[in-house]
Formats: C-alpha cells, sequence, structure tokens
C-alpha cells in the first residue's frame, strides 16, 4: 500500500472528528447561551462570559502552534542530515524544540500581560 493510500484511508478521521467537534460545540454554546438569558443575564454579562473564553482559546492554539512548528522544523533539520542523526538523538532534538516553542510561549505570554496591565486603569488593575 502507497503512502497516498495510507493516507487517503485515515482522511475521513481528519474530517469527521472537527465535525463532530463543531457541531457538538455549537450546540452546547446555544444552549449554554439559552440557560443564561433564562437565568437574567443579557447584554454585556453574557458578552463578558463568552468573551474570556475566547481568550484562552487563542492563548491555547498560539502555544500549541509555536511547539507544533519547533517541531516540525525539528523534523526538517533532521531530515536533510539524517546520515549523521541517530534515532535516540532524533527524539531529543524533537524534545528540546518542543521545550523552545514552550519557552517562547511563556516569554510571549508574560509580554502580553505585562502590556494588558499597563493599559488597564490604576483602579481596575490587578
Amino acid at each position: 500500500m502507497s503512502p497516498m493510500e495510507r493516507l487517503i484511508d485515515i482522511l475521513p478521521v481528519f474530517i469527521i472528528f472537527p465535525v463532530i467537534f463543531m457541531i457538538t460545540r455549537a450546540f452546547l454554546d446555544h444552549y449554554t447561551r439559552k440557560r443564561l438569558i433564562e437565568k437574567g443575564l443579557v447584554g454585556d454579562e453574557v458578552k463578558k462570559f463568552f468573551e474570556n473564553g475566547a481568550d484562552r482559546y487563542v492563548s491555547s492554539s498560539l502555544k500549541w502552534g509555536i511547539v507544533l512548528t519547533f517541531i516540525g522544523i525539528s523534523v526538517v533539520v533532521m531530515r536533510l542530515s539524517s546520515d549523521y542523526i541517530s534515532s535516540e538523538m532524533a527524539i531529543g532534538i524533537m524534545l528540546i524544540a518542543a521545550g523552545l516553542g514552550l519557552l517562547l510561549y511563556y516569554f510571549l505570554a508574560q509580554f502580553n500581560i505585562a502590556n494588558r496591565r499597563k493599559q488597564l486603569p490604576p483602579d481596575r488593575a490587578e
């Protein structure tokens, strides 16, 4: 079986699960909003509730995007110099790349938090 045939066999998994996730998330968001409206929370309170979650998802996506990019770069570098790198060393290089990605994310997050604190008025500082 060629690599392309194997990819075609796996492709439905990468389509079906995200679709199920998006449908489930849309349903649960609708249900949550409906319950909040029934409890009397409307307008800015509901908007604030859903905005906080959006910031968390963006931050998490950024983190994993950086980590996976660093791992991908390490795989490309290892592939280009495959004659010189043993399999044990390859795993170590990938783990170091993932660690560097997490460190980069940490410093970006700290910088972002510091900027947000500077923008808040003195009475709302955390």
